[in-house]
C-alpha cells in the first residue's frame, strides 16, 4: 500500500515526529474556537501536510456532499462503507481514511489524506487524535445548531398555533357578529356562489343556509328580470376592477324563496385576499319604510287637503251666512241715514232692522268660530273643554283628565283627538258607557278614549275622521293607536312628545 520510505525521509523522521506532535496540540486548542464545521475541517485539512509531510487531505463521505464535506468517488465510498476505524484504502499513491467522530446514528464524515509514502504509526496516531478531535467539534457543531433549529421550528410552531388560535377567535367573533346583525349578510366568491349567509338571510329569504351555499347568487335572491344585468356588471368588475357600486347604499329588487319581490337596500363590500376575491353583501328589508315614507307623502297630502277644503267651508260659511247679515245691516243704515230728517220713524225702523242684522251676523261669527275651535279650550284649557263636550252626549262619559294647561297644539290635538273619539262612540259603537283618560309624564302626553260598546272600529277610507286623527297626531311627532277586537270594545290611545 504505497511507496517504501527513503533514507531522506528516514533521516527527517524525528524532526518531523516533532513538528506534527506540536501541529497537533496547536492545532487541537485552536479546533475548539471554530466557529463553524466548515472552518473546523478547514484547519485540519490545511495542517495534514505539517502532520505528515507531502500529504493532503479532503473530506469525504460516502454517501452525500455537504457544507464542509464531498461525496466519495463510487470506489471510495464501498471501501468508506466498510471500515470501522481509520485504515488505508485503494487510492493514488498512499491513501489513508480517519472517519471523524460523528453524532450517534450517523455515517461519519472521513478525512482522506494522501501522499507519495506511506504513514507512520505515529503519523496514523496523530492524524487518528486529529480527526476524532475534528468530529466532536463538527458534531458539537451540527448538535448545537439542531438544537437551534428546532428550538426556532418549536418558536415558530407556537407562534402559528397562536397566530391559528386568533384567526379562530377573530373568524368566531366575527360570525357571532354577523349571526347577530338584523340585515341580511351573504357572501359570494370570484364565481359568485354563495359561501355564508346568516340567520337573518335565512329569515328575510326563506332559506335554511344549506340550501343556498354553493348555488348562485343571481339564481337565489336577484328577481329575474334583473339577472342578466347583475351577472354582467359582477364580470365588469372582475375584469376591469371599475367598482360601481362597491361601498354605496343602493335600493334594489330582491326575491325571497317564495317568488314574492321587496325593495331592498343593499350594500357591498369586497372582502377576501389579494388575487382571492370575495364580497360580502349586506341586504336590509326596506317594506316598512318606503310604505312609512307612502304614509307620511298621503298623510301630508290629506293634512293639506283638509286645509284647503276647511278654509273653503269657512269662506262659504262667511259668504252665506254673516256677511249677508252684515251687508243687509250697512243697507238698512245707509237708508236709516237718509231718511232721518224726512221721515224720522221710518228711519228708527231702519235702524232697529239694521241692529238685528249685526247681532244675526256676530250670532254666525260665532258658530264658525265654534267649529273652528271652543272658546272654552283657549280660556280654561282641556279639562274644562273636555267636560263641557261629555255633558252634551248621550252617554255616561267617565272623565279623568288633569286641571293643568297644556302646550295649546298639544291642547287643541288632543282636544280633536277625544272629540272625535267620543263622536264615533255616539254614531257607531252602540255603547253605555265611555271612559277618557289624559296624563302626562316622562315627556309625553298620553290620551286614551274608551268605551264598552261593539268593537270593530277601523279606518274605513282615507277620509275617515280616525284617518285624519292620526295625521293630526302625526304632525305632533306623535303617535295613534286602535283596539278595538270584534268581541266588543274599542280603545283610542294617543301619544304625543312635550316640548322640553
Amino acid at each position: 500500500m504505497g511507496l517504501p520510505a527513503s533514507p531522506d525521509d528516514a533521516g527527517q523522521t524525528a524532526e518531523e515526529r516533532i513538528q506534527g506532535i506540536n501541529a497537533v496540540f496547536g492545532l487541537l486548542l485552536i479546533l475548539t474556537q471554530a466557529s463553524t464545521p466548515d472552518r473546523a475541517m478547514q484547519l485540519v485539512t490545511t495542517a495534514v501536510p505539517s502532520i505528515a509531510p507531502r500529504h493532503t487531505a479532503v473530506a469525504w463521505h460516502p454517501g452525500t456532499a455537504g457544507s464542509y464535506y464531498q461525496q466519495a468517488p463510487g470506489a471510495v465510498a464501498a471501501q468508506l462503507g466498510q471500515l470501522t476505524g481509520p485504515g488505508p484504502i485503494e487510492l493514488a499513491g498512499a491513501a489513508w481514511a480517519f472517519p471523524l467522530t460523528a453524532a450517534l446514528g450517523r455515517t461519519p464524515v472521513f478525512l482522506i489524506t494522501s501522499g507519495p509514502r506511506d504513514l507512520s504509526e505515529e503519523e496514523i496516531f496523530l492524524l487518528s487524535v486529529l480527526a476524532q478531535m475534528c468530529g466532536t467539534v463538527v458534531a458539537n457543531h451540527e448538535l448545537r445548531a439542531e438544537s437551534e433549529l428546532r428550538a426556532q421550528a418549536a418558536r415558530d410552531r407556537d407562534i402559528a398555533q397562536a397566530r391559528a388560535t386568533e384567526l379562530t377567535a377573530s373568524e368566531a367573533r366575527q360570525r357571532a357578529v354577523l349571526e347577530a346583525a338584523l340585515d341580511a349578510v351573504v357572501t359570494i366568491d370570484s364565481g359568485a356562489r354563495i359561501r355564508y349567509v346568516n340567520s337573518a338571510f335565512e329569515q328575510t329569504f326563506g332559506y335554511r343556509a344549506a340550501d343556498v351555499i354553493g348555488r348562485d347568487l343571481a339564481e337565489v335572491i336577484v328577481p329575474p328580470a334583473l339577472r342578466s344585468v347583475h351577472r354582467a356588471g359582477f364580470a365588469h368588475h372582475l375584469a376591469t376592477g371599475e367598482a360601481r357600486i362597491l361601498d354605496r347604499r343602493i335600493e334594489v329588487s330582491a326575491v325571497r324563496a317564495d317568488g314574492t319581490e321587496f325593495p331592498a337596500e343593499v350594500t357591498v363590500t369586497r372582502t377576501g385576499l389579494p388575487g382571492e376575491p370575495s364580497f360580502t353583501g349586506y341586504v336590509r328589508d326596506i317594506t316598512e319604510r318606503q310604505h312609512a315614507q307612502q304614509e307620511l307623502m298621503d298623510s301630508r297630502a290629506r293634512l293639506v287637503a283638509a286645509s284647503d277644503a276647511a278654509r273653503q267651508q269657512v269662506t262659504r260659511d262667511l259668504h252665506d251666512g254673516a256677511q249677508q247679515w252684515f251687508v243687509t245691516s250697512l243697507i238698512n243704515l245707509q237708508l236709516a241715514e237718509q231718511k232721518w230728517d224726512a221721515a224720522p220713524e221710518r228711519a228708527r225702523e231702519l235702524l232697529g232692522l239694521a241692529t238685528r242684522d249685526a247681532r244675526n251676523g256676530i250670532a254666525d261669527l260665532r258658530e264658525i268660530a265654534a267649529g273652528l275651535l271652543p272658546a272654552i279650550l283657549t280660556q280654561r284649557g282641556l279639562a274644562a273643554a273636555i267636560s263641557s263636550l261629555a255633558a252634551r252626549l248621550p252617554v255616561t262619559i267617565h272623565l279623568d283628565v288633569p286641571d293643568q294647561r297644556l302646550p295649546a297644539a298639544v291642547e287643541v290635538s288632543v282636544y280633536f283627538f277625544c272629540s272625535e273619539g267620543l263622536t264615533n262612540v255616539v254614531k257607531h259603537a252602540h255603547a253605555a258607557s265611555a271612559w277618557v283618560q289624559v296624563s302626562t309624564g316622562e315627556g309625553q302626553c298620553t290620551a286614551e278614549v274608551r268605551d264598552d260598546g261593539t268593537g270593530g272600529a277601523w279606518p274605513r277610507a282615507q277620509s275617515s275622521g280616525l284617518t285624519g286623527l292620526r295625521d293630526r297626531i302625526g304632525a305632533l311627532g306623535g303617535t295613534m293607536e286602535i283596539l278595538s277586537p270584534e268581541s266588543g270594545g274599542t280603545t283610542l290611545r294617543a301619544v304625543i312628545p312635550l316640548p322640553a
